[in-house]
């Protein structure tokens, strides 16, 4: 689900009630701080009433302008990086959140910053936001 029309308007950003064990969560933010191609990443819960029955982390990742050049390249490595901290048979959604600016406001709302790589291109982002512009 990545074109910013087929996100529904129900859908609910919070801060997990189950989060990843500190360890694999470490290990995540650790292999995203080494990841050239983030700006800042988010890791809440998302719930889609009438899709899921319980909501599920999802990592909300900012890509720096560079890497939106080569979009499947860098997702590719983002989940890549995701994929050797987790264990086996677990995963997380993806999303770039560069392609659904209409999200940040309430991913950022959730208060569940996993790496902040560039605070300049966050702070560009949200102040972009915050005057009602698409900050991509």
């Amino acid at each position: 689900m990545s074109p910013a029309a087929e996100w529904p308007s129900e859908l609910r950003i919070e801060p997990p009630a189950e989060p990843l064990d500190p360890e694999v969560q470490r290990s995540v933010q650790r292999r995203l701080e080494a990841c050239p191609d983030v700006a800042f990443a988010h890791l809440p819960q998302v719930l889609v009433p009438g899709r899921q029955e319980r909501p599920e982390l999802v990592l909300f990742v900012w890509l720096t302008a560079g890497a939106m050049r080569s979009l499947r390249h860098s997702l590719n490595l983002v989940s890549d990086e995701v994929a050797r901290a987790l264990p086996s048979g677990k995963y997380l959604d993806v999303v770039i959140l560069n392609s659904a600016p209409e999200l940040l406001a309430d991913v950022e709302r959730a208060g569940c910053l996993l790496v902040e790589r560039d605070p300049g291109e966050r702070e560009r982002a949200l102040d972009a936001m915050r005057r009602g512009e698409a900050p991509v």
